[in-house]
């Protein structure tokens, strides 16, 4: 089964299947969403429908990486385009003021999920790779110290910890590249 990163790169190249599967997999969760703001079933419909419209056009400019947040992202700013100009009753009212989240908090929720990821990369180095990192990065030993504690060279723990830095970097740099396509950075 394909991931949604992977369906994603096959609509940029106009496959209408992946775009049909990921539409089955993720309207749902975009509905409800979508419908728990605007407490409307035809008018979270009709702002479903126009992102994945939306989506199909410009699936060539759109990133295929973290497409879930790339669509929720979508589904908010149709929401509020579509609400901006309505009365609001109460209840309405009271989850836009739920929605809008303070700068801090959110930069917190990004710092927050970029060092879990962090963390995800760090645990699926190799393990030698991953203990001489950790040995550096988190305990501050320098390379002669994590040569001594690991029994091996001074120029191993360098090659090792270059494999991880250029690992983390690579993958990093995908986050980094998503949190300022979102606009966080």
């Amino acid at each position: 089964m394909l991931s949604n990163s992977e369906l994603a790169k096959r609509i940029t190249n106009n496959d209408e299947i992946a775009y049909s599967t990921l539409y089955s997999r993720l309207w749902e969760q975009l509905y409800i969403f979508a419908k728990s703001i605007v407490m409307d079933e035809a008018e979270a419909k009709d702002v479903i429908q126009e992102v994945w419209l939306d989506y199909w056009r410009r699936r060539k400019e759109v990133s295929p990486n973290n497409i879930e947040a790339y669509l929720h992202q979508a589904v908010r700013y149709k929401v509020y385009n579509s609400i901006r100009d309505k009365k609001f009753n109460q209840v309405q009212l009271e989850v836009c003021r739920e929605l809008t989240i303070d700068s801090v908090t959110e930069l917190d929720h990004d710092f927050d999920e970029t060092n879990l990821r962090l963390r995800h990369y760090i645990n699926n180095l190799p393990t030698k790779c991953r203990e001489i990192f950790t040995l550096s990065r988190y305990e501050g030993l320098d390379n002669e110290e994590i040569a001594q504690k690991v029994g091996t060279s001074k120029r191993t723990v360098e090659n090792q910890l270059s494999i991880a830095l250029k690992s983390l970097r690579t993958h990093m740099e995908k986050v980094i590249s998503f949190l300022l396509f979102l606009g966080c950075l």
